[in-house]
């Protein structure tokens, strides 16, 4: 008697005797074969000029071609606009929209037309000197708004001086520090206005950290900017469209004055700080002490400006749906704990938190950030420089500069 397992074993080697091996090996499977070798063959071709570091197919494929297109690698700064590009386009919806389910009527229409100089920040013209440096991110580069509406152009029309704006989108402190030291400086600015996110600066502290751990050798670079990556980072996203939670789980219903609501959208939750987050905040300030070192040294003064999440703005003026998760969101103590920081740096290092202009704001029926963004509408930037051009004339001294 055979055992209990035999008979199927011995069926499939039975079966695989009677398979005609020349047949299937001159039919399909030879096709498949030669379908193979030239999906392989057409991709290599594909990735030849990226091998000759020719082509990035980030600057053609998915919707951050547009970004790509415009930038070139730096060293420390890892990525930088090209001097005098230009970036013109439109897009319907903002940031929330790209991870959550949105109604077509809630998405706000953006255009943007941005000119940059000589080094690739967002300035009317190539500046050899200015009174005023504003360092910062996408608020200051201010991708959405036009270059009249923007903080940096306002507050020099408050101001009555020149101010460079040293936006860059995506940077955090630790490139800030480059921007301060490459450019900034270099303009003799009497004042720099260091402005801080407190959305993602940490997390870009600790993800600069990763990039430059990992700089970038010929292999990492070639597959990069490979089109094998590309297109399956556009596949992939083309497929996750159908899997974005519903909306309202990361919005609330802001009361307007006229007696109507609002769906307001966040991103950023503040919380409880990760170890990571801690860590960050440590090299922030080691960060802004030899900001603050390098500026005394050239006789400029050092103002740190916090900008709050946007969810920090409205939470007190929105109602939750039992849906919303936002309900549940604790606020953490990131201004008090940044402020404390530096004074212990040195007092002579200016403070001002925009969270009560902003929150104000709100009060009387403004909507300071886009109700699909986490960044400052029109509004907001007029906000933001109103409530700086306050602080810098209550704090003057004789020369003009913040005691």
């Amino acid at each position: 008697m055979g055992l209990p397992w035999a008979p199927l074993g011995m069926g499939a080697i039975a079966q695989d005797r009677d398979i005609d091996w020349p047949m299937l090996k001159s039919g399909y499977f030879r096709k498949f074969l030669l379908s193979l070798g030239s999906a392989i063959v057409a991709v290599s071709l594909l990735e030849v000029p990226v091998l000759f570091q020719v082509l990035d197919y980030r600057t053609l494929i998915g919707p951050s071609h547009i970004w790509f297109g415009n930038n070139i690698t730096d060293p420390g700064l890892l990525i930088i606009h090209r001097p005098h590009a230009r970036q013109k386009g439109s897009s319907r919806g903002g940031d929330a929209a790209a991870f959550y389910q949105i109604p077509p009527s809630d998405l706000t229409l953006y255009r943007w037309d941005l000119r940059y100089d000589q080094h690739g920040f967002r300035n009317q013209t190539d500046l050899r000197s200015a009174d005023i440096a504003v360092i910062g991110d996408s608020f200051v580069e201010g991708w959405t708004v036009l270059d009249t509406q923007l903080t940096t152009s306002l507050l020099a029309q408050l101001q009555g001086k020149v101010v460079a704006n040293l936006g860059q989108s995506t940077y955090g402190p630790l490139q800030e520090l480059i921007v301060l030291k490459r450019y900034g400086l270099p303009l003799r600015p009497r004042l720099v206005l260091w402005m801080f996110f407190e959305g993602n600066d940490l997390g870009d502290v600790i993800s600069y950290r990763r990039e430059v751990r990992n700089q970038e050798n010929f292999w990492r670079a070639f597959v990069r900017r490979s089109f094998t990556r590309s297109a399956a980072y556009e596949v992939k996203r083309i497929l996750s469209r159908r899997v974005k939670p519903p909306g309202v789980q990361r919005s609330g219903l802001l009361p307007m004055l006229n007696g109507q609501t609002r769906t307001v959208y966040f991103i950023y939750r503040s919380g409880p700080y990760t170890k990571d987050d801690l860590s960050a905040l440590d090299e922030t300030a080691l960060t802004l002490t030899t900001a603050h070192q390098l500026c005394a040294a050239q006789g400029a003064h050092l103002l740190f400006v916090f900008i709050p999440e946007k969810f920090r703005v409205f939470q007190s003026f929105c109602q939750f749906s039992q849906e919303s998760e936002c309900r549940n969101w604790v606020l953490n103590d990131m201004p008090e704990r940044l402020r404390s920081a530096l004074g212990s740096v040195s007092s002579e290092i200016g403070y001002l938190d925009l969270t009560p202009s902003l929150v104000d704001s709100v009060k009387k029926g403004a909507l300071p950030y886009y109700p699909d963004d986490e960044h400052w509408s029109p509004e907001g930037h007029q906000i933001a420089a109103e409530a700086i051009n306050n602080y810098l004339s209550s704090t003057a001294g004789p020369a003009g500069t913040p005691k």
